[in-house]
């Protein structure tokens, strides 16, 4: 059996089940596009800006990364602890750098 995650969604993830297993497939295209476009805005955004945006997260990715490391980026407690957050953000910049939506060098 095979189904997306979101009916509504176009890049939402794809789940295949059988009896012992399950998958679970996204085609993250139009994520990485979005996140390249982002970074050449970056580029000439005023640098001196309080707030930037730091990367898109496909559902996917936020899955892979609880199931590695445990952090749940949609825990509303994870968002308030500063050093998740960073090892979080490190682990987007070295393993998912092309997720990145503003040219952030380091966290």
């Amino acid at each position: 059996m095979s189904f997306k995650s979101q009916d509504y969604n176009v890049n939402s993830f794809n789940v295949s089940v059988n009896e012992k297993n399950f998958r679970l497939e996204q085609d993250v295209s139009a994520y990485k596009d979005y996140a390249a476009e982002s970074r050449l805005q970056d580029e000439h955004a005023h640098s001196k800006r309080q707030y930037r945006s730091f990367a898109i997260i496909p559902d996917i990715v936020a899955i892979d990364i609880l199931a590695k490391y445990g952090i749940d980026i949609h825990d509303p407690l994870t968002m308030k602890d500063t050093a998740l957050m960073k090892r979080y953000k490190n682990i987007v910049m070295s393993e998912y750098p092309h997720l990145l939506t503003s040219n952030i060098k380091k966290v």
